[in-house]
Protein backbone atom coordinates (compact mmCIF):
# COMPACT_ATOMS: atom_id res chain seq x y z
CA UNK A 1 0.00 0.00 0.00
CA UNK A 2 2.93 2.32 0.72
CA UNK A 3 4.36 1.69 -2.76
CA UNK A 4 0.99 2.44 -4.32
CA UNK A 5 0.68 5.68 -2.31
CA UNK A 6 4.14 6.75 -3.51
CA UNK A 7 3.17 5.95 -7.10
CA UNK A 8 -0.06 7.95 -6.87
CA UNK A 9 1.55 10.90 -5.13
CA UNK A 10 4.32 11.19 -7.73
CA UNK A 11 1.75 11.01 -10.51
CA UNK A 12 -0.24 13.75 -8.79
CA UNK A 13 2.77 16.05 -8.41
CA UNK A 14 3.86 15.68 -12.03
CA UNK A 15 0.38 16.00 -13.50
CA UNK A 16 0.51 19.01 -15.84
CA UNK A 17 -3.00 20.11 -14.89
CA UNK A 18 -2.12 20.09 -11.19
CA UNK A 19 1.10 21.99 -11.79
CA UNK A 20 -0.88 24.59 -13.75
CA UNK A 21 -3.31 25.00 -10.84
CA UNK A 22 -0.47 25.65 -8.39
CA UNK A 23 1.13 28.15 -10.80
CA UNK A 24 -2.17 30.00 -11.24
CA UNK A 25 -2.62 30.15 -7.46
CA UNK A 26 0.90 31.55 -7.11
CA UNK A 27 0.16 34.23 -9.71
CA UNK A 28 -3.13 35.15 -8.04
CA UNK A 29 -1.48 35.33 -4.61
CA UNK A 30 1.27 37.64 -5.86
CA UNK A 31 -1.16 39.78 -7.83
CA UNK A 32 -3.38 40.18 -4.78
CA UNK A 33 -0.46 41.01 -2.50
CA UNK A 34 1.11 43.53 -4.88
CA UNK A 35 -1.95 45.15 -6.45
CA UNK A 36 -5.17 44.53 -4.54
CA UNK A 37 -4.06 44.43 -0.88
CA UNK A 38 -2.24 47.82 -0.99
CA UNK A 39 -5.39 49.47 -2.41
CA UNK A 40 -7.64 48.09 0.33
CA UNK A 41 -9.83 50.93 1.57
CA UNK A 42 -11.73 49.94 4.71
CA UNK A 43 -14.93 51.78 5.55
CA UNK A 44 -14.03 51.92 9.22
CA UNK A 45 -10.52 53.37 9.13
CA UNK A 46 -8.41 55.69 11.24
CA UNK A 47 -8.97 59.14 9.76
CA UNK A 48 -7.87 61.95 12.06
CA UNK A 49 -9.18 64.69 9.77
CA UNK A 50 -12.64 63.12 9.69
CA UNK A 51 -12.72 62.76 13.47
CA UNK A 52 -11.60 66.36 13.94
CA UNK A 53 -14.12 67.75 11.43
CA UNK A 54 -16.94 65.91 13.14
CA UNK A 55 -15.76 67.04 16.57
CA UNK A 56 -15.42 70.72 15.58
CA UNK A 57 -18.83 70.80 13.89
CA UNK A 58 -20.57 69.44 16.96
CA UNK A 59 -18.51 71.58 19.30
CA UNK A 60 -19.45 74.71 17.38
CA UNK A 61 -23.12 73.73 17.62
CA UNK A 62 -22.89 73.10 21.37
CA UNK A 63 -21.10 76.42 21.97
CA UNK A 64 -23.72 78.46 20.14
CA UNK A 65 -27.02 76.71 20.74
CA UNK A 66 -29.45 78.10 23.30
CA UNK A 67 -31.93 75.63 24.74
CA UNK A 68 -35.18 76.99 26.19
CA UNK A 69 -38.88 76.13 26.19
CA UNK A 70 -39.20 77.29 22.57
CA UNK A 71 -36.37 75.12 21.22
CA UNK A 72 -37.23 72.70 18.43
CA UNK A 73 -37.34 69.03 19.64
CA UNK A 74 -34.59 67.99 17.24
CA UNK A 75 -32.37 70.77 18.56
CA UNK A 76 -32.94 69.50 22.10
CA UNK A 77 -32.15 65.98 20.93
CA UNK A 78 -28.86 67.04 19.32
CA UNK A 79 -27.85 69.08 22.36
CA UNK A 80 -28.50 66.05 24.55
CA UNK A 81 -26.51 63.46 22.60
CA UNK A 82 -23.59 65.50 21.19
CA UNK A 83 -21.63 66.07 24.43
CA UNK A 84 -20.88 62.38 25.07
CA UNK A 85 -20.11 61.81 21.39
CA UNK A 86 -17.66 64.71 21.42
CA UNK A 87 -16.08 63.50 24.64
CA UNK A 88 -15.11 60.23 22.95
CA UNK A 89 -13.93 62.01 19.80
CA UNK A 90 -11.77 64.36 21.89
CA UNK A 91 -10.21 61.40 23.66
CA UNK A 92 -9.51 59.76 20.31
CA UNK A 93 -7.86 62.90 18.93
CA UNK A 94 -5.70 63.37 22.02
CA UNK A 95 -4.64 59.70 21.95
CA UNK A 96 -3.71 59.91 18.27
CA UNK A 97 -1.72 63.11 18.77
CA UNK A 98 0.31 61.53 21.57
CA UNK A 99 0.50 58.09 19.89
CA UNK A 100 -1.19 56.36 22.82
CA UNK A 101 -2.72 53.61 20.73
CA UNK A 102 -4.10 51.57 23.62
CA UNK A 103 -6.01 54.61 24.85
CA UNK A 104 -7.19 55.30 21.31
CA UNK A 105 -8.54 51.75 21.11
CA UNK A 106 -10.41 52.19 24.41
CA UNK A 107 -11.99 55.49 23.35
CA UNK A 108 -12.84 54.15 19.90
CA UNK A 109 -14.54 51.10 21.41
CA UNK A 110 -16.77 53.41 23.48
CA UNK A 111 -17.38 55.66 20.47
CA UNK A 112 -18.61 52.77 18.30
CA UNK A 113 -20.75 51.38 21.09
CA UNK A 114 -22.38 54.75 21.80
CA UNK A 115 -22.76 55.56 18.09
CA UNK A 116 -24.44 52.27 17.31
CA UNK A 117 -26.81 52.63 20.24
CA UNK A 118 -27.84 56.15 19.22
CA UNK A 119 -28.20 55.36 15.50
CA UNK A 120 -29.79 51.91 15.63
CA UNK A 121 -31.93 52.31 18.76
CA UNK A 122 -32.71 56.01 18.86
CA UNK A 123 -31.95 57.40 15.43
CA UNK A 124 -35.51 57.20 14.08
CA UNK A 125 -34.21 58.00 10.60
CA UNK A 126 -32.41 61.12 11.84
CA UNK A 127 -28.98 59.62 12.40
CA UNK A 128 -27.03 57.46 9.98
CA UNK A 129 -24.04 55.18 9.86
CA UNK A 130 -21.03 55.83 7.64
CA UNK A 131 -22.38 57.04 4.25
CA UNK A 132 -20.49 54.29 2.42
CA UNK A 133 -22.96 51.71 3.72
CA UNK A 134 -25.73 53.48 1.79
CA UNK A 135 -24.18 53.20 -1.69
CA UNK A 136 -25.39 51.22 -4.73
CA UNK A 137 -28.98 51.09 -3.53
CA UNK A 138 -28.19 48.88 -0.56
CA UNK A 139 -31.53 47.87 0.94
CA UNK A 140 -29.83 46.59 4.08
CA UNK A 141 -27.60 49.60 4.73
CA UNK A 142 -28.82 50.10 8.30
CA UNK A 143 -28.36 46.40 9.13
CA UNK A 144 -24.88 46.40 7.55
CA UNK A 145 -23.91 49.52 9.46
CA UNK A 146 -25.27 48.06 12.69
CA UNK A 147 -23.21 44.89 12.25
CA UNK A 148 -20.07 46.83 11.30
CA UNK A 149 -20.31 49.17 14.30
CA UNK A 150 -20.92 46.27 16.72
CA UNK A 151 -18.02 44.40 15.11
CA UNK A 152 -15.73 47.43 15.40
CA UNK A 153 -16.72 48.06 19.01
CA UNK A 154 -15.92 44.44 19.91
CA UNK A 155 -12.63 44.55 18.00
CA UNK A 156 -11.39 47.76 19.59
CA UNK A 157 -12.46 46.57 23.03
CA UNK A 158 -10.25 43.53 22.47
CA UNK A 159 -7.36 45.76 21.42
CA UNK A 160 -7.76 47.94 24.51
CA UNK A 161 -7.92 45.01 26.92
CA UNK A 162 -5.38 42.76 25.20
CA UNK A 163 -1.61 42.81 25.12
CA UNK A 164 -1.00 42.61 21.36
CA UNK A 165 1.24 45.20 19.74
CA UNK A 166 -0.96 47.87 18.14
CA UNK A 167 -0.43 49.93 15.01
CA UNK A 168 -2.45 51.72 12.35
CA UNK A 169 -2.18 48.62 10.17
CA UNK A 170 -3.73 46.56 12.97
CA UNK A 171 -6.54 49.10 13.44
CA UNK A 172 -7.33 49.02 9.71
CA UNK A 173 -6.88 45.21 9.48
CA UNK A 174 -4.05 45.39 6.95
CA UNK A 175 -1.57 42.97 8.57
CA UNK A 176 -0.93 39.60 6.92
CA UNK A 177 -3.03 37.61 9.40
CA UNK A 178 -5.89 40.10 9.23
CA UNK A 179 -5.71 40.09 5.43
CA UNK A 180 -6.01 36.30 5.55
CA UNK A 181 -9.01 36.75 7.86
CA UNK A 182 -10.66 39.05 5.32
CA UNK A 183 -9.96 36.59 2.49
CA UNK A 184 -11.46 33.71 4.45
CA UNK A 185 -14.48 35.95 5.00
CA UNK A 186 -14.66 36.40 1.22
CA UNK A 187 -14.06 34.12 -1.75
CA UNK A 188 -10.85 32.31 -0.78
CA UNK A 189 -12.77 29.24 0.50
CA UNK A 190 -14.59 28.91 -2.83
CA UNK A 191 -11.28 29.13 -4.73
CA UNK A 192 -9.77 26.39 -2.57
CA UNK A 193 -12.81 24.14 -2.97
CA UNK A 194 -12.77 24.55 -6.75
CA UNK A 195 -9.07 23.62 -6.74
CA UNK A 196 -9.94 20.50 -4.71
CA UNK A 197 -12.53 19.54 -7.33
CA UNK A 198 -10.02 20.03 -10.16
CA UNK A 199 -7.42 17.94 -8.34
CA UNK A 200 -9.85 15.06 -7.68
CA UNK A 201 -11.99 14.98 -10.83
CA UNK A 202 -9.57 12.76 -12.78
CA UNK A 203 -7.67 11.03 -10.00
CA UNK A 204 -9.55 7.75 -10.64
CA UNK A 205 -10.33 8.09 -14.33
CA UNK A 206 -6.69 8.72 -15.28
CA UNK A 207 -6.02 5.02 -14.51
CA UNK A 208 -7.59 4.17 -17.87
CA UNK A 209 -4.30 5.31 -19.41
CA UNK A 210 -2.20 3.06 -17.15
CA UNK A 211 -4.24 -0.13 -16.76
CA UNK A 212 -1.22 -2.41 -17.10
CA UNK A 213 0.72 -0.56 -14.39
CA UNK A 214 -2.31 -0.37 -12.08
CA UNK A 215 -2.90 -4.12 -12.31
CA UNK A 216 0.64 -4.60 -11.06
CA UNK A 217 -0.38 -3.41 -7.59
CA UNK A 218 -2.12 -6.25 -5.67
CA UNK A 219 -4.50 -3.99 -3.74
CA UNK A 220 -8.28 -3.99 -3.32
CA UNK A 221 -10.49 -1.39 -4.99
CA UNK A 222 -11.48 0.13 -1.63
CA UNK A 223 -7.87 0.58 -0.51
CA UNK A 224 -7.02 2.00 -3.91
CA UNK A 225 -9.78 4.60 -3.49
CA UNK A 226 -8.61 5.40 0.05
CA UNK A 227 -5.07 6.01 -1.21
CA UNK A 228 -6.34 8.23 -4.02
CA UNK A 229 -8.48 10.16 -1.55
CA UNK A 230 -5.49 10.66 0.73
CA UNK A 231 -3.38 11.93 -2.17
CA UNK A 232 -6.14 14.35 -3.23
CA UNK A 233 -6.45 15.60 0.36
CA UNK A 234 -2.71 16.20 0.64
CA UNK A 235 -2.64 17.87 -2.77
CA UNK A 236 -5.53 20.15 -1.84
CA UNK A 237 -3.80 21.05 1.43
CA UNK A 238 -0.60 21.90 -0.46
CA UNK A 239 -2.36 24.90 -2.01
CA UNK A 240 -1.15 26.71 1.12
CA UNK A 241 2.37 26.77 -0.38
CA UNK A 242 1.74 29.08 -3.39
CA UNK A 243 -0.71 31.16 -1.34
CA UNK A 244 1.89 31.66 1.39
CA UNK A 245 4.05 33.66 -1.03
CA UNK A 246 1.38 36.36 -1.17
CA UNK A 247 1.03 36.12 2.61
CA UNK A 248 4.76 36.80 3.03
CA UNK A 249 4.61 39.80 0.68
CA UNK A 250 1.74 41.34 2.68
CA UNK A 251 3.66 40.64 5.90
CA UNK A 252 6.67 42.56 4.55
CA UNK A 253 4.45 45.50 3.60
CA UNK A 254 2.20 45.75 6.66
CA UNK A 255 3.55 43.38 9.28
CA UNK A 256 2.63 39.84 10.24
CA UNK A 257 0.06 40.58 12.92
CA UNK A 258 -0.42 38.61 16.10
CA UNK A 259 -2.11 35.26 16.72
CA UNK A 260 -3.50 36.78 19.94
CA UNK A 261 -5.31 39.57 18.10
CA UNK A 262 -9.04 39.55 18.93
CA UNK A 263 -11.48 38.37 16.28
CA UNK A 264 -15.15 39.32 16.96
CA UNK A 265 -17.62 36.42 16.79
CA UNK A 266 -21.34 37.19 16.48
CA UNK A 267 -23.95 35.12 18.30
CA UNK A 268 -27.49 35.32 16.93
CA UNK A 269 -28.99 34.01 20.17
CA UNK A 270 -27.22 36.63 22.31
CA UNK A 271 -27.50 39.34 19.61
CA UNK A 272 -23.99 40.35 20.62
CA UNK A 273 -20.30 39.80 19.92
CA UNK A 274 -17.68 37.89 21.84
CA UNK A 275 -14.04 37.55 20.80
CA UNK A 276 -11.65 34.69 20.18
CA UNK A 277 -7.98 34.91 19.30
CA UNK A 278 -6.76 35.00 15.72
CA UNK A 279 -5.12 31.61 16.30
CA UNK A 280 -8.45 30.03 17.31
CA UNK A 281 -10.22 31.66 14.38
CA UNK A 282 -7.70 30.33 11.84
CA UNK A 283 -7.73 26.86 13.42
CA UNK A 284 -11.51 26.62 13.11
CA UNK A 285 -11.34 27.78 9.49
CA UNK A 286 -8.68 25.20 8.64
CA UNK A 287 -10.70 22.44 10.33
CA UNK A 288 -13.86 23.40 8.45
CA UNK A 289 -11.93 23.50 5.16
CA UNK A 290 -10.48 20.03 5.81
CA UNK A 291 -13.97 18.64 6.35
CA UNK A 292 -15.05 20.29 3.11
CA UNK A 293 -12.10 18.66 1.29
CA UNK A 294 -13.08 15.27 2.72
CA UNK A 295 -16.70 15.71 1.63
CA UNK A 296 -15.83 16.76 -1.92
CA UNK A 297 -13.16 14.10 -2.37
CA UNK A 298 -15.49 11.37 -1.10
CA UNK A 299 -18.25 12.55 -3.43
CA UNK A 300 -15.98 12.70 -6.48
CA UNK A 301 -14.53 9.26 -5.80
CA UNK A 302 -18.07 7.86 -5.68
CA UNK A 303 -19.00 9.64 -8.90
CA UNK A 304 -15.82 8.42 -10.58
CA UNK A 305 -16.65 4.76 -10.05
CA UNK A 306 -20.30 5.22 -10.99
CA UNK A 307 -20.61 7.81 -13.75
CA UNK A 308 -16.99 7.44 -14.93
CA UNK A 309 -16.90 10.82 -16.66
CA UNK A 310 -14.53 13.60 -15.70
CA UNK A 311 -16.75 16.44 -16.91
CA UNK A 312 -19.66 15.09 -14.84
CA UNK A 313 -17.37 15.11 -11.80
CA UNK A 314 -16.50 18.75 -12.41
CA UNK A 315 -20.11 19.81 -12.92
CA UNK A 316 -21.57 17.95 -9.94
CA UNK A 317 -18.73 19.00 -7.66
CA UNK A 318 -19.25 22.65 -8.59
CA UNK A 319 -23.02 22.28 -8.10
CA UNK A 320 -22.37 21.31 -4.47
CA UNK A 321 -20.04 24.27 -3.91
CA UNK A 322 -22.18 26.88 -5.67
CA UNK A 323 -25.62 25.56 -4.72
CA UNK A 324 -26.12 28.26 -2.11
CA UNK A 325 -26.20 30.91 -4.83
CA UNK A 326 -29.38 29.30 -6.18
CA UNK A 327 -31.41 29.43 -2.97
CA UNK A 328 -29.77 32.14 -0.89
CA UNK A 329 -31.94 35.06 0.15
CA UNK A 330 -31.02 37.26 3.06
CA UNK A 331 -32.94 36.20 6.16
CA UNK A 332 -33.86 32.81 4.66
CA UNK A 333 -32.76 30.96 7.79
CA UNK A 334 -35.71 32.46 9.67
CA UNK A 335 -38.23 30.54 7.54
CA UNK A 336 -36.23 27.58 6.21
CA UNK A 337 -33.86 25.12 7.88
CA UNK A 338 -30.92 25.74 5.58
CA UNK A 339 -28.50 24.59 8.30
CA UNK A 340 -29.03 21.02 7.01
CA UNK A 341 -27.59 21.89 3.59
CA UNK A 342 -23.79 21.37 3.33
CA UNK A 343 -23.64 24.18 0.76
CA UNK A 344 -24.72 26.64 3.47
CA UNK A 345 -21.28 26.25 5.04
CA UNK A 346 -19.12 27.08 1.98
CA UNK A 347 -18.19 30.54 3.32
CA UNK A 348 -16.17 29.09 6.19
CA UNK A 349 -14.84 32.43 7.43
CA UNK A 350 -18.34 33.87 7.68
CA UNK A 351 -19.57 30.72 9.44
CA UNK A 352 -16.84 30.86 12.08
CA UNK A 353 -17.33 34.61 12.58
CA UNK A 354 -21.10 34.23 12.95
CA UNK A 355 -21.77 36.56 10.03
CA UNK A 356 -23.94 33.93 8.33
CA UNK A 357 -26.05 33.75 11.48
CA UNK A 358 -26.59 37.51 11.21
CA UNK A 359 -27.36 37.47 7.47
CA UNK A 360 -29.74 34.52 7.66
CA UNK A 361 -31.42 35.31 10.99
CA UNK A 362 -30.50 31.82 12.13
CA UNK A 363 -28.80 30.60 15.29
CA UNK A 364 -28.04 27.24 13.67
CA UNK A 365 -25.45 28.18 11.06
CA UNK A 366 -22.56 27.56 13.44
CA UNK A 367 -19.09 26.04 13.19
CA UNK A 368 -20.18 23.03 15.25
CA UNK A 369 -23.22 22.33 13.06
CA UNK A 370 -21.11 22.68 9.94
CA UNK A 371 -18.69 20.03 11.19
CA UNK A 372 -21.59 17.75 12.14
CA UNK A 373 -23.43 18.09 8.80
CA UNK A 374 -20.33 17.48 6.69
CA UNK A 375 -19.20 14.58 8.88
CA UNK A 376 -22.54 12.81 8.42
CA UNK A 377 -22.59 13.46 4.66
CA UNK A 378 -19.00 12.25 4.25
CA UNK A 379 -19.67 9.12 6.31
CA UNK A 380 -22.75 8.25 4.21
CA UNK A 381 -20.87 8.75 0.93
CA UNK A 382 -17.91 6.64 2.11
CA UNK A 383 -20.24 3.87 3.28
CA UNK A 384 -22.01 3.79 -0.10
CA UNK A 385 -18.62 3.76 -1.87
CA UNK A 386 -17.42 0.87 0.32
CA UNK A 387 -20.56 -1.17 -0.37
CA UNK A 388 -20.30 -0.59 -4.13
CA UNK A 389 -16.59 -1.46 -4.21
CA UNK A 390 -17.27 -4.76 -2.40
CA UNK A 391 -20.05 -5.78 -4.79
CA UNK A 392 -19.04 -8.78 -6.91
CA UNK A 393 -20.43 -7.29 -10.11
CA UNK A 394 -18.51 -4.06 -9.64
CA UNK A 395 -15.70 -3.30 -12.07
CA UNK A 396 -13.14 -0.65 -11.19
CA UNK A 397 -12.94 0.82 -14.70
Amino acid sequence: MRAYFKFEFIQFLFNKKNIAIYVILLFLACFYALKIAPSYDPIEKVDRDEIEARFLTREDFLNNVVIDENSYPLTRFAAAIYPEWNEYDKQRLDALDSNRLREYAGSTYKWYEYSDYMIFRNGNGLLYYNPRYYTAGNLYATEDGHYAYMYSASRYKGYAQGDSELSMDVFEERTALQTLQRLLHGYLPIILLVCCILFTADIVLKDKRNLTVIKGFPISVWRRLVVKGGVALIGSSLTIIPLSIGFIIVAIQHGMGDLNLPVPIFSYEARAFTTITMGEYLFQNVLLMLFWFLLLISLLLLLSIQIRHEFANLVLGCVVVFAEFYYYVRGLGFVKEIQWYPSSYVQVGQIVAGYREYLNNSASLTFENGIAVMSVCTAIILLVTLIISKTKRFKYL
